[in-house]
């Protein structure tokens, strides 16, 4: 009786080691996971604080210049001229976070209509004022949010203008496609520069706190496409969504 009892025991024992065990390394895992997690928001804070940050000293530099020095009308107006951009460049960085955080909390209902993408890409296009975007389109309505469109088109060749030095070509029809030359993508990064902070985190990729393509992902799932990326690092990249269900509805929506 007494070595049966023993023997109950220790295997109760062995049970609540066995179980001690398994929670320690349940918890180590947790912790790794942690470790990782309050690493990438310690860069994300990092890249948010150095993104505003860089644009608000120009600002006050030039203010400070104007303040203390006897300048001439010429130069006061170029310093002007720079604290401008950058206030709008601070602009366009918080107008990104509102945008993206309306959208990952799905508080943001896009705004159907009727409207032609090809001549919304080319009015985006006229408007950007650079040489190097080549259009190629062909007469298509769509039905979609064309503000909400127009911000990822936007997205799409800022991106493209900024990696390439070459021409930019946008083509429409029933495929949306910003094509490049510039300096590619690795494989292995093609799907994550699409999460959010990515770049600024992991490079030097963007300068808009890697939001760009983030809010092109969530604006075209809100319109039942999604982003596809083609990309040789040296050789260029391919950025494109089939927008045919969108033609599609405009029968319906008429």
């Amino acid at each position: 009786m007494k070595k049966m009892l023993k023997n109950f025991l220790f295997k109760e024992e062995l049970k609540e080691l066995e179980d001690l065990r398994k929670e320690n390394k349940r918890l180590k895992k947790e912790n790794k996971k942690l470790k990782i997690t309050n690493s990438f928001k310690d860069e994300v804070i990092s890249a948010i604080s150095h993104e505003f940050k860089n644009p608000i000293s120009i600002i006050n530099g030039y203010i400070e210049t104007i303040i203390h020095t006897n300048l001439d009308e010429k130069t006061k107006m170029k310093f002007l001229k720079k604290i401008q951009k950058n206030t709008k460049r601070l602009s366009e960085l918080l107008d990104r976070l509102y945008l993206i955080t309306k959208l990952e909390n799905k508080k943001l209902k896009p705004k159907f209509s009727v409207f032609r993408v090809d001549e919304c890409a080319k009015n985006l296009i006229e408007s950007i004022d650079e040489e190097r975007i080549v259009l190629k389109a062909e007469k298509t309505l769509i039905y979609a949010d064309k503000n909400l469109f127009e911000i990822v088109l936007q997205n799409l060749i800022s991106n493209a203008l900024k990696y390439s030095k070459k021409e930019i070509t946008v083509k429409i029809g029933s495929i949306v496609e910003v094509i490049d030359k510039g300096q590619g993508i690795e494989e292995k990064d093609i799907e994550m520069i699409k999460e959010k902070f990515y770049r600024v985190a992991k490079n030097d990729w963007d300068n808009s706190l890697g939001l760009g393509l983030t809010i092109v992902e969530h604006i075209l799932k809100l319109h039942g496409t999604t982003l596809q990326i083609e990309s040789k690092k040296g050789k260029g990249s391919r950025f494109y969504f089939d927008i045919t269900s969108l033609k599609d509805k405009v029968s319906q929506a008429q």
